[in-house]
């Protein structure tokens, strides 16, 4: 007897599906975005445009930069040297290696650079005051002593003739061409840490001269 099959047979699968896969269903599409409107809404807030700087702006700026720079500078300089003159004197007792410097320059602009006038650093030691060849010529010598350590400007000599009484019966003012000895180069002014011997003849015309007194000054 012939047997007949009884299983069914299985549903053959769709094509182009992969056997032993789930089918795969997909999402529901998103929900569409809100429309805008074609032109935006009015912005009540400032704005600002923006400019880009060319290289040639920036190159200039630059040098306007370095020119300033360098004219501070030379300004600078000038006003310090313009102090240096005017306390130059101060400057060449404190430090008397400034004065070649101060010399130098000088020259470069046709003026010459005298000593300095200190007083304090001049010294009168005792001075000797005799009669020569009767009593109207009178013989003064002053030791004049430079302490600094730059020569200085000669000073001008007031000497003042006294009687008994300590009155005051001559006075006369000596330049330094009047007291210097001949050759004496005065406007080098007195070296530094020297000790000059000033002897100078003074006619009185018969003045009495019992005592005197010397002082030095700058006029």
């Amino acid at each position: 007897m012939p047997v007949s099959s009884a299983a069914a047979s299985a549903p053959s699968a769709p094509a182009g599906a992969h056997p032993g896969r789930e089918p795969h269903f997909s999402a529901p599409a998103a929900a569409t975005a809100e429309p805008f409107a074609a032109s935006p809404e009015p912005d009540n807030r400032e704005h600002f445009a923006l400019t880009r700087e060319t290289r040639t702006g920036a190159m200039r700026g630059n040098f306007a930069h370095a020119f300033g720079v360098a004219a501070a500078i030379a300004l600078a300089a000038l006003l310090v040297a313009q102090i240096a003159w005017w306390q130059r004197e101060t400057l060449m007792i404190y430090w008397p290696s400034t004065q070649p410097l101060f010399s130098a320059a000088c020259a470069q602009l046709g003026c010459a650079v005298t000593p300095p006038r200190a007083i304090d650093g001049l010294r009168l030691d005792a001075s000797d005051l005799r009669q020569l060849d009767g009593p109207q010529t009178l013989e003064l010598k002053m030791p004049l002593t430079n302490r600094y350590r730059v020569a200085l400007a000669y000073p001008s000599i007031e000497l003042t003739l006294l009687d008994e009484a300590n009155n005051i019966t001559a006075r006369r003012v000596l330049a330094p061409l009047d007291y210097a000895r001949p050759g004496t180069p005065i406007e080098a002014g007195l070296p530094a840490g020297t000790t000059q011997t000033m002897v100078v003849k003074i006619e009185t015309a018969g003045v009495a001269a019992s005592n005197f007194r010397v002082q030095i000054f700058y006029p």
